[in-house]
């Protein structure tokens, strides 16, 4: 075995790395710029220099754990955090009174972005600061210290939704600093996922983040750390993993919480697990699953539907029929055929078939009675691909159909905070947490 070899076991042992998921090339890399600052005279020696001192082996780690991360990456999840957590601290529409402060772990947190990123989220979906706090955790000291300071530049903001950094950074040299009281509701901490000690002595999570580390470990190392994000979180808990992780949960009995592109999972299926923070708890009867609560995207083009009626449509002739007889009565099997036909969509979309997932939607909408259900789930998918005019027109159209329907309510009102109308916004968020669940779908 050589001594790169024996590198490459040392950090597995530490920190669960698995070599053949970032390449030999990008460790050996690492090794030789520490050589280089070390002035160790070759591997061997350096090897040596390892195991006498510990910084070392810290610096090595942060040689090969770079970061790469910004603000609302994976904007869906966030999206869909905001809502679960006012559903948890308000309470819901059936009854469930609101919790008590939230706690939301974020883990690995690298420079900071993720759970500031969470912090604005929850603000942005009209969480008081005072009803969660954020903890996160990272093995590395100088990303750390990075999140520390509050202060990003122009690598940090991607994308085209940026409407986050006018409300919660104030424009700095070479940057953006962060608002004090963001700053202020996350606590940074440095550990290891793989440590059994790990926050043993602090109470459980509601949410936990752990997004694009399971892909790094072999499958050993993936199951340690599952057991350790059950540890760390309620049994009702959300866990939020990265795209390409949430076939590795489904395999290992955890549960899709049912938000398209959210990569959102719970430990128990959404009725066992407690209705407030169930994505459609306030919506869908039991037999049905309806998935389509999310900020989400789709590159697909989109085609032209005819609007929603202006006015009621015209009633056929009426029959002869006594005067006490009651009305005509939804067909319960088409609305439960309805209701698998999204699911099937969501199904396609958690999979990452975006642009399958758009057609299947136009087309059950082309062929079905125009429901809010639907229009919803077509604004999530054309969200996800940053097209906000074709999301706001079907969740104009799904408020149109049900002006109760909480998710169209949630999303419509992210679009507005997003062109800066933060009033509308919060009457929409008003209306959503007070509704009543919608007989309409």
């Amino acid at each position: 075995m050589t001594t790169a070899s024996h590198i490459e076991a040392l950090l597995k042992e530490r920190i669960g790395l698995d070599a053949s998921t970032v390449g030999t090339g990008m460790i050996e890399r690492a090794v030789r710029e520490r050589l280089a600052t070390s002035a160790a005279p070759d591997h061997h020696a350096y090897w040596n220099l390892l195991h006498s001192h510990p910084d070392e082996l810290q610096a090595l780690i942060e040689a090969v754990v770079v970061p790469e991360t910004w603000f609302f990456r994976h904007r869906e999840a966030l999206m869909a955090l905001g809502r679960f957590a006012a559903m948890r601290v308000f309470g819901d529409a059936r009854g469930h009174a609101g919790e008590g402060p939230l706690r939301i772990l974020s883990v690995p947190c690298s420079t900071g972005e993720e759970p500031y990123s969470i912090v604005m989220a929850l603000l942005d979906a009209g969480v008081p600061e005072q009803r969660f706090q954020v903890d996160a955790i990272d093995i590395s000291a100088r990303a750390l210290e990075r999140a520390r300071l509050g202060h990003y530049g122009s690598n940090s903001f991607r994308g085209g939704q940026l409407d986050f950094r006018d409300r919660h950074f104030t424009a700095a040299p070479g940057g953006y600093a962060l608002k004090p009281n963001v700053l202020a509701k996350v606590r940074l901490l440095r550990g290891n996922l793989l440590d059994p000690a790990l926050m043993a002595a602090e109470a459980p999570y509601h949410f936990v983040f752990c997004r694009n580390l399971l892909i790094y470990f072999d499958p050993p190392t993936q199951q340690r750390s599952l057991r350790a994000l059950e540890r760390l979180s309620r049994p009702d808990a959300t866990l939020f993993v990265g795209p390409a992780e949430a076939s590795l949960l489904t395999r290992h009995g955890f549960v899709s919480a049912g938000v398209p592109l959210a990569f959102a999972f719970t430990r128990r299926g959404p009725r066992e697990a407690g209705a407030p923070h169930a994505p459609h708890a306030t919506h869908t009867p039991p037999a049905r699953h309806a998935p389509h609560a999310a900020w989400a995207a789709a590159p697909t083009p989109r085609r032209p539907h005819a609007p929603p009626p202006a006015q009621p449509p015209r009633r056929a002739p009426a029959a002869p029929r006594p005067a006490a007889s009651a009305p005509p009565q939804p067909h319960a099997p088409a609305a439960d055929a309805g209701a698998d036909a999204l699911a099937r969509i969501s199904r396609l979309a958690d999979r990452g078939d975006l642009a399958a997932a758009v057609s299947a939607c136009l087309a059950h909408l082309d062929a079905q009675p125009p429901s809010a259900a639907g229009y919803c789930l077509l604004g999530v998918l054309h969200d996800a691909t940053s097209r906000p005019a074709e999301a706001r027109e079907a969740y104009r159209r799904a408020l149109y159909l049900d002006p109760a329907h909480q998710e169209s309510l949630y999303h419509m009102a992210a679009i507005l905070e997003a062109d800066g109308d933060s009033a509308a916004a919060a009457r929409l968020r008003q209306r959503a947490q007070r509704n009543q669940p919608s007989r309409h779908d």
